[in-house]
């Protein structure tokens, strides 16, 4: 009689590891390759701009002003997207305007990120009055409208790049805190945590080696959500003329600036702002990838 097939060995079938599983899901999650497309292309037209543009966006020519583009009649490849009412060349500034779209909802993010998620783990870790008093800062900042607060802020305080950072940062940091509050509630009740905490293991330990790593990915989700806000709120500044001061180049500045030609010229209105409605939609679909490919409920 022929012999029995030998027993699998399960020691001999390496399991994948959680890094594997998410690389797995990551290769056939579409929105996330596409958001992180959108979302790299913007960040190396602001890293590599004065490599990719092919014209000093600051350099004016009124007698090539509105220019057409390259696909109307009377478009040259001098100027793809033709020239403003100034005669600058539009794509050049667009590229060098992803700059401070970038800089402004990135770094936007990051900072309220960093205020708003250590509020939150704190308060939802320590609890007692430590978490009284953060609710009570939640509650204060909900209660306050935060796009009039912005617009008076900037006003008073000018619309350089930095002040408009550092306003939308402190504006928007209560979101994080509420998510990452109730996250760490949930998380503190663990086995693993009683583990850590009876194996003597510091507060500030069990926080980031324990807590922080596992309420992450929804960290990232209201980042991401963040992120796309700021960059709406910092060209709505613009095109009021209250964020980015002209002749910065900002995608709000150039909205505003082709306002004016809008009825014969619309390209100049629907570039940037065409630019702005996909930067938004790949920066959601980043953020909503990264949440599908990270959750634990999403690995088998």
């Amino acid at each position: 009689m022929p012999n029995a097939p030998a027993p699998l060995d399960n020691m001999d079938v390496a399991m994948p590891t959680p890094w594997q599983q998410t690389w797995d899901m990551a290769k056939y999650h579409l929105g996330l390759q596409i958001g992180l497309v959108i979302v790299l292309s913007a960040a190396l037209c602001a890293l590599f701009a004065p490599f990719l543009a092919p014209a000093d966006p600051f350099a004016q020519d009124l007698g090539a002003r509105l220019a057409p583009p390259i696909w109307e009649a009377g478009g040259s490849w001098e100027h793809i997207f033709g020239t403003d009412g100034f005669g600058r060349d539009v794509l050049s500034r667009l590229i060098y305007g992803a700059q401070v779209t970038m800089i402004v909802g990135f770094g936007a993010a990051v900072f309220s990120g960093l205020v708003g998620s250590t509020l939150g783990i704190v308060g939802g870790y320590l609890g007692g009055r430590v978490d009284a008093l953060i609710i009570f800062l939640i509650n204060v900042k909900l209660a306050m409208p935060g796009v009039l607060i912005a617009l008076s802020l900037v006003s008073i305080f000018g619309g350089s790049l930095l002040s408009i950072t550092i306003i939308l940062a402190l504006l928007f940091w209560d979101r994080f805190a509420v998510v990452a509050r109730t996250a760490t509630q949930q998380v503190r009740t663990r086995e693993f945590i009683a583990a850590a905490e009876c194996s003597g293991a510091s507060k500030v330990w069990i926080i980031f080696r324990e807590i922080l790593p596992n309420i992450a990915n929804q960290i990232i989700v209201i980042g991401s959500l963040e992120m796309a806000i700021a960059i709406l709120i910092e060209a709505a500044l613009s095109f009021l003329g209250l964020g980015i001061q002209p002749p910065t180049p900002s995608w709000g500045i150039l909205v505003s600036e082709g306002r004016d030609f809008m009825f014969f010229k619309p390209h100049l209105i629907v570039i940037p702002g065409l630019a702005i409605f996909i930067l938004v939609i790949g920066i959601n679909l980043l953020g909503d990838g990264i949440r599908d490919v990270t959750e634990p409920q999403g690995r088998n």
